[in-house]
């Protein structure tokens, strides 16, 4: 499974600020300890800095090509932005985050039949909003998949954010985001799933015990990726627990490492 980091993230305060004033030693460790516990990608917004949200997204990417090795995923709600990132994450493999049927996706359309490379995330959220089961958000990822497929987006290129919403505010948010995740895997295979799982968590305490027993449930179902933070302890041990209960780790030699390195 993918980790993609959700850390450089202008919503969270202390990288606001660190973006404001170009902290560059705040984000270079930042950047370094989400690649050492486990992350593939790193999702960038830098929507908050208001005008200058282009500027930052390409200092942003530009730190993370000079620190790391990871894929970057741009994350921004303005076109022109992103296809400015575009142009500045060339060299390593890029998502961008996200489209829907009502929102950027003619627009962005032109820019992921030119670049083949590029990958793309669905949002399955209609003209009505989010929908409230799983069988209508599978319905609603059906039509973005084929919108994209028939203009020349394959398959494999697609991921589908699975919509993860927080439990505090719906019983049955997470049962919902598992059902989607289910309906997706029977009925496309061949297309990757995501979501923001931390989500679930938000307004309630001991989150943490949240995030990982929901991300079990939903590797089981065969997520593709997520966007988290893979750096706290509980984190990363649960989740090589995880990939060994699922047959996904020879002789469990990733979960053994994870543990020696955690009392060493």
């Amino acid at each position: 499974m993918l980790i993609i980091s959700e850390k450089l993230n202008s919503s969270i305060p202390s990288v606001l600020e660190a973006f404001q004033t170009k902290n560059e030693t705040f984000l270079v460790e930042l950047i370094k300890k989400q690649e050492q516990a486990g992350a593939t990608y790193i999702d960038i917004n830098t929507a908050l800095l208001g005008d200058n949200e282009a500027e930052v997204m390409e200092y942003a990417i530009s730190l993370v090509k000079a620190h790391s090795s990871m894929g970057i995923m741009i994350d921004s709600p303005n076109v022109s932005v992103i296809q400015q990132a575009v142009q500045c994450a060339k060299g390593r493999n890029i998502i961008i985050n996200s489209v829907t049927l009502t929102e950027r996706i003619d627009e962005l359309l032109p820019l992921l039949q030119q670049q083949p490379e590029l990958l793309v995330v669905g949002l399955p959220i209609g003209t009505a909003g989010i929908p409230q089961s799983g069988e209508e958000r599978a319905n609603c990822a059906g039509e973005l998949i084929e919108k994209l497929t028939q203009n020349g987006i394959c398959n494999d290129r697609i991921f589908i954010d699975v919509l993860v919403e927080a439990l505090a505010v719906g019983d049955n948010n997470a049962k919902i985001t598992l059902d989607t995740l289910r309906l997706m895997k029977e009925r496309y295979p061949e297309v990757k799933t995501t979501g923001g799982f931390s989500n679930i968590s938000f307004g309630l305490p001991k989150r943490m015990i949240l995030n990982t027993s929901f991300l079990a449930m939903a590797m089981y179902q065969g997520l593709d990726s997520a966007i988290m933070d893979p750096a706290p302890d509980t984190m990363r041990k649960t989740y090589r627990a995880i990939n060994a209960l699922l047959g996904n780790d020879e002789y469990c030699m990733d979960y053994i490492d994870e543990i020696r390195g955690v009392e060493e």
